[in-house]
């Protein structure tokens, strides 16, 4: 296997770009849970009018709908030419394989299923992409993939 030589893209960049992507699905999300469920997702429980089961399904639907859909949206957008998501598109950083090739599939899949693992302990998977070697988190090293600059 060939040594690739590329350059990491630097975690502010990374950083950005997953706003860029995140917060307009979460925004739509709080949209769509406020009208679902007939009560804002930050309501007072202290208000009289507060129903503490609609705003923790609001809250449920908000974070577990985010992630669904930017697994699903990242997928799509690693598999396409741009490799990466409009956010990475935005901050000039692209996903690649470790190897040079194209992804595979199966890499950008088991890529996305790892950023499950990344997440779940208080996203410290992602937080090591600011200590480790090439800025790869953990969802990175697993899959054999670098989120580089464009070139």
């Amino acid at each position: 296997m060939r040594h690739l030589h590329y350059r990491p893209a630097n975690n502010f960049k990374r950083t950005v770009a997953y706003l860029i992507d995140v917060v307009p699905i979460q925004m739509a999300l709080y949209v769509i849970s406020m009208s679902v469920f007939d009560v804002s997702p930050m309501a007072d429980p202290i208000a009289s009018t507060y129903d503490r089961t609609a705003s923790l399904m609001a809250n449920s639907m908000i974070g577990f709908g985010t992630l669904g859909i930017w697994l699903l949206y990242c997928i799509v957008a690693e598999l396409s030419p741009m490799r990466g998501t409009f956010g990475k598109k935005a901050m000039g950083i692209a996903v690649r394989s470790t190897t040079g090739s194209r992804m595979t599939l199966g890499q950008v899949l088991g890529r996305n299923a790892a950023k499950i693992l990344s997440a779940l302990p208080c996203y410290l998977g992602f937080f090591v992409a600011f200590f480790t070697h090439g800025n790869r988190a953990w969802h990175d090293s697993l899959s054999k993939t670098a989120v580089t600059d464009r070139r």
